[in-house]
């Protein structure tokens, strides 16, 4: 009797979630991995569940068939926020959603104002103005990136985008609703960067469709990502150096790269040296390199491993006056900004981000003054971001969205010890209310752990198969330090 008064009440859950607001629509899978059975289609949706009949949203998924039986898929929740799942399905595959693909379903989502979904929240005049932003000098750059985002803001608000819909409470709703719409009744969750608050929001609120939850490079909703990113830069570039010095052929060739780093980065700030760089089908381009530019390149190579391997060499080239190779790697990061939807992102972060803390500016330059110049810098920065979040107009979330996440659902939560924006701290933070969690730290990637080392990946396979009993993780013990080039 019991049971069947649990079955009873989920369904009414189900259906308060979902109900009749709910239409499946087939389409063609526009990335579906090689060797695999998949639909696709799209889920419609309210665009504000509040006002179900005020405009929808359309959210793009991909459905991943398994040879298996299991009938608790993993959904991947990809980051940003403002990151296409679509997009990022083909490598995220290949690197390690196979090895979950053969016992269950992987179910990849569009969030909302993403990818394949409707409205998409792209600024097409970021991508039409690249060459403007690559040869912007370093006092230009905040000022001219908030113009082409005001204008992509205009044009949003004129086809009649809700900005205040666009947030994370509605990206977990719209999971939920579409993976009760394509017949699950449980899930597991792998959320990447933003795609662990995402996935965090999730346990918060909907706890009962969740079997387990990966988190990897976790970021806590109550942590200020915008402060902290300077200190976790700065944490980073430590993790570096010592690395090298740890290393004897990095030492070797690349003696006192702190302090080669540091100087260069004063010496570009007083006179910039300017690079020629050809896009291809587009003209050639000046890249002015300052030592701010300098110091947003390296911030960016290090979420990747490979790019990782070549910072040292990259840093002590450009100290030789050489820039063949670092000005095309340096342009390739500010030219994937428009993979993004900037709209989507500046949404959220302005609502759930922007006002959740009063930022110490004045303790972070007392124990990193090289950073005074930098903070006007990026369009993220201490004074150019206020200007976009007022120009942005989406109301701030209460304050409960950017506190604590207390659950007792399963969970893996993995970090990366060179992460320059998602540090194990994270994780420690988000740990503390989670029960369940189980917490590891690879100390030879960055962001992104699972796409980088196969031995988070066996971690992650062995802890989905039995999420109540702690994986085992003797492999960190193998993993090899960090191979610079």
């Amino acid at each position: 009797m019991l049971r069947k008064l649990c079955v009873i009440a989920l369904l009414l859950l189900s259906q308060s979630i979902v109900g009749a607001q709910a239409t499946i629509r087939s389409a063609d899978c526009a990335a579906q991995p090689p060797a695999t059975v998949a639909s696709c289609g799209y889920v419609i949706l309210p665009q504000d569940y509040a006002n179900p009949s005020d405009g929808r949203v359309e959210i793009y998924y991909t459905q991943i068939h398994s040879p298996g039986d299991n009938p608790d898929p993993l959904v991947y929740l990809v980051g940003g926020p403002g990151s296409s799942g679509t997009q990022l399905l083909p490598v995220s595959f290949d690197k390690y959603l196979h090895a979950f693909a053969e016992e269950r379903d992987i179910i990849v989502i569009d969030q909302r104002g993403t990818g394949l979904s409707n409205p998409p929240l792209y600024c097409r005049e970021a991508l039409f103005r690249l060459g403007d932003i690559l040869e912007s000098t370093h006092d230009e750059h905040a000022k001219l990136l908030l113009d082409i985002l005001g204008d992509c803001h205009r044009r949003l608000s004129m086809r009649g985008v809700q900005f205040d819909t666009f947030h994370s409470a509605n990206n977990a709703r719209d999971v939920v609703n579409v993976l009760l719409a394509l017949g699950y009744e449980r899930w597991n969750l792998v959320g990447v960067s933003y795609g662990t608050r995402l996935a965090l929001a999730m346990m918060r609120d909907y706890p009962q469709f969740l079997r387990s939850v990966i988190l990897d490079s976790v970021y806590p909703p109550q942590a200020d990502i915008y402060m902290d990113a300077y200190y976790s830069g700065e944490r980073a570039l430590d993790v570096l150096f010592d690395a090298c010095v740890a290393s004897p052929s990095c030492k070797s060739r690349y003696p006192n790269l702190r302090a080669v780093f540091y100087g260069l980065y004063d010496q570009l700030n007083e006179m910039p040296m300017l690079a020629e760089y050809q896009p291809p089908d587009s003209r050639r381009l000046t890249i002015e390199i300052s030592g701010y530019r300098l110091y947003d390149w390296v911030f960016s190579w290090l979420y990747e491993v490979d790019a990782i391997r070549l910072i040292p060499k990259l840093v002590f080239e450009l100290a030789r006056g050489r820039t063949r190779t670092i000005a095309p790697m340096g342009a390739l990061f500010e030219q994937s900004m428009v993979t993004l939807s900037l709209g989507m992102h500046y949404t959220v972060q302005c609502q759930e981000e922007y006002g959740s803390a009063q930022r110490d500016y004045a303790r972070l330059l007392a124990a990193h003054p090289h950073l005074r110049g930098f903070l006007a810098y990026p369009v993220e920065g201490q004074a150019t971001l206020p200007q976009l979040c007022d120009l942005w107009g989406a109301a701030a979330r209460p304050d409960s969205v950017n506190q604590a996440v207390h659950s007792d659902v399963p969970a893996l939560l993995l970090s990366g010890n060179y992460d320059p924006i998602t540090p194990p701290e994270y994780a420690d933070i988000a740990s503390r209310t989670l029960s369940g969690a189980y917490r590891f730290v690879l100390p030879h990637v960055a962001h992104a752990v699972l796409r980088s080392d196969d031995c988070a990946v066996d971690i992650a396979v062995t802890f989905i198969s039995q999420p109540l009993v702690e994986p085992d993780s003797s492999c960190i013990e193998r993993t090899q330090p960090m191979r610079f080039r």
